[in-house]
């Protein structure tokens, strides 16, 4: 079959226009279609409006600002522990958000929205590190060294010839932030307050506590501009580099200088201290229990809490998280990985009515869009009718697969378009099948970009909260909803049982984190060709 024929696309558009856009269109449209510039103009709204935009202009730029010097260090130096430390950047970002959130709760004695500025920082300054580095770290290096000979500081190097070359990137990584801070969820429900709110929290309490649908409507409308707003202005610049599988080129990077070294190191120090702190102190409560070291929470993990909080054990949560996780992984996988093969058959089609771009961003959009809208969006659209999606538990699978997909493609893709055209060519004169190629030839090249996929789909679902809160409920709750009621309902051993699991959950992420960080920087082959395409 010729894949580049639009028939080919078939099976992913309608998977993604089924579950994603149908619902998010419903939204959208019963937004518009009732009062909701009465939602509005309500004083309310404007105040959670006003908060959402201002944290996340904060926490952005703070991000981004702390990510500079990190960024140089880690991607433009070579040293010994640089892996370490990357993973270590970079765990925060991929840790499940009810976890953060549990991470800073001990520091109650803050004021509320500087716990959660504090905290939205610890998440995204290691995506906004990854973002700048790989950018900084090809930049050629040539003008500055001639700038340093003329006499020029290195505040002036830097600021008239290093940040004019960053100013993309720069960009790119302050929109992501933006649009993360924006639309979290797990941090705000755990560190907020009663008088604390942002959109995302105020659309779940509309919809849960008022069951006030118009109102849900109107604030999933604004939620969506908004974070539609700050995804297009990110993937607008972004030119690859928002990539989640890099390449670590150690060719382009230099020695740390021996006048540097100590100012680099502490750097990095001081930055992995901070990043170990409040996750120290998740390891620290897991195994303290009435002030004396105990593995007593994690023996509690088989019962239902103080009181009788949870409706179903730890250990039946995990089994619903990991099923989800095994099918929304493989759905993930499976059309993620498919999209992406189409769409590097389709850039070497030159005749092709389906440009790239458009169909890249059909794809890429659900990673843009609040979890919790779209989980609003199920309960509205596959309540009853032909689809009764709502009543079962295969919604929640389902959404976490649209939220991993963009993922997976950010990984494969790169992969299949670094593959030598060469090796098509060659394949073809000797009359290969498409399956034999695939196989044989393609399948090798890109497997370890798979695995790296597969973690992060895997992740994706395992801390996904936003949209589950309103899809898994009874005794099909997950962990992080589990993790939420014991974190809501005060007491030592409901306290505990928290810790116990956010610890089991962070060791997980980090065997991950490191793992992945490990298969990208031992891979020789392919080479990423840079810029070339939307997500390489």
């Amino acid at each position: 079959m010729n894949k580049n024929k639009p028939l080919a696309w078939a099976a992913p558009l309608v998977f993604v226009g089924v579950l994603f856009y149908w619902p998010l269109g419903r939204v959208l449209a019963q937004g518009l279609g009732g009062d909701w510039l009465a939602t509005i103009s309500n004083v309310r709204t404007a105040h959670v409006v006003w908060f959402t935009v201002w944290q996340a202009l904060i926490s952005s730029a703070l991000s981004v600002l702390l990510a500079l010097p990190v960024a140089q260090i880690l991607h433009c130096r070579t040293f010994w522990g640089n892996r370490s430390a990357r993973a270590i950047i970079t765990l925060p970002f991929i840790l499940p958000t009810i976890v953060v959130g549990i991470a800073f709760t001990p520091f109650y004695g803050l004021p509320t929205i500087t716990r959660i500025v504090i905290a939205h920082v610890f998440m995204n300054v290691g995506i906004a590190v990854r973002i700048i580095g790989s950018v900084w770290q090809r930049i050629d290096t040539s003008v500055e060294e001639a700038a340093a000979l003329d006499g020029a500081s290195q505040i002036r190097v830097f600021v008239s010839v290093t940040l004019p070359q960053l100013k993309v990137a720069i960009a790119s990584a302050s929109a992501l932030v933006f649009l993360y801070c924006a639309s979290s969820f797990g941090v705000i429900m755990v560190l907020g307050d009663l008088h604390t709110h942002t959109l995302e929290t105020e659309i779940y309490i509309s919809a849960t506590q008022f069951l006030d649908l118009p109102r849900t409507t109107g604030l999933s409308l604004i939620q969506t501009a908004l974070t539609a707003g700050a995804f297009i202005t990110a993937y607008k610049y972004s030119r690859g580099s928002l990539s989640l599988s890099e390449n670590f080129d150690t060719q382009q990077q230099t020695p740390i200088q021996k006048r540097d070294r100590i100012p680099a190191f502490a750097t990095i120090l001081i930055f992995c201290t901070l990043i170990f702190w409040p996750l120290a102190r998740i390891v620290a409560k897991a195994f303290t229990f009435n002030g004396t070291l105990s593995l007593s929470n994690f023996m509690n993990l088989t019962g239902y809490g103080a009181r009788e909080t949870l409706s179903i054990t730890l250990m039946q949560a995990t089994l619903n998280s990991l099923r989800n996780l095994t099918i929304a992984t493989s759905l993930a996988l499976a059309i993620g990985t498919y999209a992406s093969y189409l769409l590097s058959r389709q850039r070497l089609n030159e005749s092709s009515r389906l440009p790239v771009a458009f169909l890249d961003t059909i794809f890429q959009i659900p990673v843009g869009t609040s979890a919790v809208v779209l989980g609003f969006g199920y309960l509205i659209t596959f309540s009853s009718g032909f689809m009764p999606l709502r009543s079962s538990w295969i919604a929640t699978a389902l959404v976490q697969a649209l939220l991993a997909i963009p993922l997976v493609i950010r990984v494969v893709y790169p992969a299949f378009v670094a593959i030598d055209i060469h090796v098509h060519e060659a394949a073809a004169i000797d009359a290969a099948r498409t399956e034999d190629v695939v196989r044989w030839i393609e399948y090798p090249l890109i497997r370890r970009s798979l695995l790296t996929a597969a973690a992060f789909a895997a992740l994706v679902s395992l801390g996904e909260f936003g949209s589950t809160s309103f899809l898994a409920y009874g005794d099909q709750a997950t962990l992080p909803l589990v993790l939420f009621q014991l974190i809501s309902h005060p007491g030592p051993q409901n306290y505990g049982m928290a810790m116990a699991t956010s610890f089991l959950l962070l060791i997980t992420a980090f065997v991950i984190v490191y793992s992945v960080s490990a298969n990208t920087q031992s891979r020789q082959t392919p080479t990423y060709r840079a810029n070339s395409d939307p997500q390489t």
